[in-house]
């Protein structure tokens, strides 16, 4: 699934972190994320895959899911939730 599109709280679940920090994360510059015209925060798949791959030795502060995914390289070894709905 390449070029798919998630939103912060996708991402939170994927990575085992709070919608809060993923956000504090994009302000800060940590997280590749952009804006959309009406504003709201996306984020490529692609681009977190390339973020996690950089940091697959780092295991500082992640979570274990976090972890798991840079080790694997890959957001999507993490299985994503079932959500209703979406941001």
């Amino acid at each position: 699934m390449t070029g798919q599109l998630l939103t912060a709280r996708v991402v939170a679940q994927q990575l085992g972190l709070s919608t809060e920090t993923v956000l504090a994360w994009v302000r800060d510059g940590k997280l590749p994320a952009f804006r959309l015209p009406g504003g709201a925060i996306r984020f490529r798949e692609d681009d977190l895959d390339r973020w996690l791959a950089e940091r697959a030795t780092s295991r500082g502060a992640m979570s274990p899911a976090t972890t798991d995914a840079a080790r694997n390289g890959r957001l999507s070894s993490i299985p994503s939730p079932a959500t209703e709905d979406e941001e």
